[in-house]
């Protein structure tokens, strides 16, 4: 008899050790919460991966989205407004260009505002407007891309069309910066400044610069942005245009001598 009771309650006891197990309790609970917060923090953290992921795209695409709307932009002027883009753009950048070479001469002094206007009118007109059709004729006449039309198109414009520009930068600046711009009238000969010396030191210069260019212009660029890039490669030239018409040329050279003598 006590043998069955201890056996009775030995059986209880352990029932009750395995059905009241502390640790059974503490693992069950803390297991269940562990999944949840790790199936949360997963989705939190896909989800800021996601949201990383989008910002980095958009600023990847942003850059050539505007490269691409400003060359959007910019075709869509100049096939409205092409020769008044060219304008524009010429007188610009030569005014620059001028402002740049009286101040690297000049320093502080005061600048010659009438030879900075002299500079935009003949940039404005002859190498912004009169160059942009020569362009569009010559694109006209001698079509795409081939080695032959190409040759055609840099020989002419370096002969004909750089030659009459030439001309008119060294004629036309004098006549209206010190003259015209002053109020003081037309001289007794308006084209007195063209000197023959002055133009083959810009002729020279302009077959150093401009059949390179052109070169690869008439074969690379498009037709609709060739004045913008005209113009820009012409802000360098009209430094030494700028240095003829204002008499400093021949002094930036000797300089330029003594240093490399």
């Amino acid at each position: 008899m006590p043998m069955r009771i201890l056996s009775a309650a030995l059986l209880v006891t352990l029932a009750s050790a395995f059905a009241f197990d502390p640790r059974r309790i503490s693992r069950e609970p803390s297991s269940f919460v562990i999944r949840i917060n790790n199936g949360t923090n997963k989705r939190k953290i896909q989800s800021l991966q996601v949201a990383t992921s989008d910002i980095a795209n958009d600023r990847i695409s942003s850059s050539p989205d505007l490269a691409r709307k400003i060359k959007d932009g910019y075709k869509l002027i100049s096939e409205r407004n092409y020769l008044t883009l060219a304008f524009a753009q010429a007188g610009i950048l030569a005014s620059f260009a001028d402002i740049a070479t009286q101040m690297m001469e000049n320093g502080n002094i005061p600048l010659d505002i009438a030879h900075v206007a002299a500079m935009a009118t003949i940039a404005s007109t002859m190498s912004g407007v009169f160059n942009a059709i020569c362009l569009r004729h010559l694109e006209d006449g001698f079509p795409g891309r081939n080695k032959e039309n190409v040759a055609i198109k840099t020989v002419f414009h370096a002969t004909i069309i750089a030659s009459i520009i030439n001309s008119a930068y060294l004629a036309g600046v004098p006549l209206l910066a010190n003259h015209i711009y002053h109020g003081t009238g037309l001289p007794d000969n308006p084209f007195g400044a063209w000197q023959m010396s002055e133009f083959i030191t810009l002729t020279k210069l302009e077959v150093a610069m401009f059949i390179p260019y052109n070169t690869l212009a008439f074969a690379f660029v498009p037709p609709q942005v060739r004045p913008l890039t005209h113009a820009a490669i012409s802000a360098s030239f009209n430094v030494a245009v700028s240095a003829v018409t204002l008499g400093y040329f021949d002094t930036w050279c000797g300089k330029v001598m003594n240093v490399i003598g």
